[in-house]
């Protein structure tokens, strides 16, 4: 996506102003903020005095802003006065398709001193040599990583970069390294808890570490790495976002972290049982989403409508459809969105999920369909993950399904 972020007056630029993955920077103009403001509630908690620095668990719906909303945290004046802060997304640096709390640790203490180092900053030399130190201890990189070290300089620099990549990218590599620092878990903590109390000594801020993209595990990886080890991701000794999957909060290891969560909710569209509803600032405020990215007279007025309907109040799924339908206009010589363009993005998600829901989802979805409530946790975190089904707030959180499944239940 351009970085000029220039409102469409075509539907070729349309398509790329709608890139359903693509999060928005900090002061981007196509931002629409949330109802209610749910940021400034975790921007107000972070700048509290705290006895013990704080670990705040973030999460919402695939696609529902929880990234653009981060980079936002990120900027913020309040927080970049208080904090040196370091932000990173887990994706760019791990398998999140094979993740546990060890990669999580060991990427914090090599982002706290890779971004430190990028900032043109450096540690004092004694825990400088402390580190070096400690990496050489660990017999298992002197042998694997020689020729890497060339490409990168070597020393405590280039270990940390080596071993994130085999991390990310080297299952074989990966298990090794797991195996190597799990028995001596205590002492990477001690080498990020150094490195967290130096940099804060020597900006004279605290540190706040913001992890993106961890919701986008598994709810049993997710229980692996927040529950089953919330001791280890808690020993660190600095301010930590993390992102959580939204399943998470419909488990019931909920209750290790639900002192310290922070949810973005998705955008209401009608009322609690009562889908022939319509909550007006609800559609305002997803008809400001689409047309702060593209003039009004590309999509005519009832295509708009059932974009905002079909993507369910969740920013990702609007974009998503949005970028279908002005597909479908182009590869038939339109200049202008029609409901029928929307209706062949209807099909399309619709298609998707089909793919991968199981014969006793259906059931689920019917009784969500019916009544609006999830009755009975332990079959639902799948749904949630897959965004089938979605949870709204209006005083009382409720929940349905995804809209493009309507006419596929036995209602």
């Amino acid at each position: 996506m351009s970085e000029e972020f220039i409102v469409a007056e075509d539907l070729d630029l349309a398509w790329s102003n709608f890139d359903p993955v693509y999060p928005l920077p900090a002061g981007c103009p196509f931002y629409v903020e949330p109802v209610g403001k749910p940021l400034n509630g975790l921007i107000n908690a972070l700048l509290r005095t705290h006895r013990q620095p704080p670990k705040y668990f973030f999460s919402g719906h695939r696609g529902c802003g929880k990234s653009t909303e981060l980079n936002r945290l990120a900027a913020n004046d309040d927080i970049k006065r208080k904090f040196f802060v370091v932000k990173y997304s887990v994706r760019d640096v791990c398998d999140v398709n094979n993740l546990n709390y060890v990669d999580v640790l060991f990427s914090i203490g090599a982002q706290l001193f890779l971004q430190y180092a990028d900032a043109g900053r450096e540690l004092r030399p004694a825990l400088m040599k402390d580190l070096e130190e400690w990496r050489t201890s660990i017999e298992w990189v002197r042998e694997k990583e020689s020729s890497f070290e060339t490409s990168v300089g070597g020393g405590i620099q280039g270990f940390f970069v080596s071993v994130m990549a085999k991390i990310r990218a080297e299952a074989t590599t990966r298990n090794i390294i797991r195996q190597t620092i799990e028995p001596r878990l205590s002492e990477l903590i001690e080498k990020i808890n150094l490195i967290v109390a130096d940099i804060e000594g020597r900006e004279g801020k605290s540190i706040l570490v913001i992890i993106d993209d961890l919701d986008k595990p598994n709810l049993e990886q997710a229980t692996e790495i927040f529950y089953n080890n919330q001791t280890a991701i808690t020993q660190p000794v600095c301010h930590i976002v993390y992102t959580v999957p939204i399943s998470m909060f419909f488990a019931q290891e909920f209750i290790a972290i639900r002192d310290r969560k922070f949810s973005l909710p998705n955008i209401k569209l009608h009322a609690k049982n009562d889908r022939t509803s319509r909550y007006e600032p609800g559609y305002g405020m997803l008809k400001t989403f689409i047309f702060k990215r593209m003039k009004e007279d590309l999509i005519e007025p009832d295509a708009v409508d059932l974009v905002i309907k079909m993507g369910a109040g969740v920013f990702r799924e609007s974009a998503r459809i949005m970028q279908i339908a002005a597909d479908s206009a182009i590869e038939r010589s339109r200049d202008c969105i029609i409901k029928e363009d929307v209706e062949r993005a209807e099909r399309e998600i619709r298609s998707d999920f089909k793919r991968i829901l199981q014969t006793e989802d259906y059931d689920i979805l019917e009784e969500v369909y019916k009544n609006n409530e999830i009755r009975g946790i332990e079959k639902i975190g799948h749904l949630l993950h897959n965004l089938s089904v979605l949870e709204y707030e209006n005083g009382e959180n409720w929940c349905d399904i995804h809209p493009t499944l309507e006419n596929v239940l036995d209602v």
